[in-house]
């Protein structure tokens, strides 16, 4: 039976991102299985969102802005904006729950979808000044800044990717390892 409760358009878009990252799948998005997840009426769902699509739209613009502005501001502000403990947290984040699939759904979907390919984009360019400004924090050019940035991302993308080959340690270990060498790293 469904819940009475309300949700909002957030609840609504939140629990999309999370049914994208475990079923690893666009077409899995459907309004009966998100429905479903928030145990809600199709007429909750009716009330934020015209159809599917609406729903696809609002999705992919909260993942190219809202969504990851407001994890830099969550992580910077846990971090008492000490750069170091950024990065520590910053990683964290992405190791814990359904993140690193849910980017890697959205990276899959980019390649067929040039709305998403965008937001994609436009997510990758705010992590990128976000990281940027954290290894400028330390003392670092802007052009190392923007190096030891990039590199950081093309790990954290890749790492979903290359997942099937051996690691000397867990994958939070690994990642650390790397983090810690491009924060210390002269």
């Amino acid at each position: 039976m469904a819940d009475t409760g309300r949700r909002s358009r957030e609840d609504f878009i939140n629990a999309a991102l999370e049914l994208l990252a475990e079923t690893g799948s666009v077409k899995a998005l459907t309004i009966d299985a998100l429905c479903e997840a928030l145990q809600v009426s199709k007429g909750s769902f009716y009330w934020h969102f015209k159809n599917r699509q609406a729903l696809i739209s609002a999705l992919v613009d909260a993942w190219s802005g809202v969504f990851h502005e407001s994890i830099h501001q969550r992580i910077e502000q846990a971090s008492n904006h000490n750069p170091r403990d950024t990065f520590q947290s910053t990683i964290q984040f992405w190791l814990s729950g359904n993140f690193m699939r849910m980017d890697a759904v959205m990276r899959d979907w980019a390649r067929q979808e040039p709305a998403v390919a965008e937001a994609v984009a436009r997510a990758d360019r705010l992590l990128m000044d976000f990281l940027c400004e954290q290894f400028k924090a330390l003392g670092h050019s802007d052009t190392e800044a923007h190096r030891r940035a990039r590199l950081l991302i093309a790990i954290g993308v890749a790492e979903t990717q290359i997942g099937h080959l051996p690691r000397a340690g867990s994958i939070e270990e690994e990642v650390l390892w790397v983090s810690r060498h491009l924060i210390e790293a002269d």
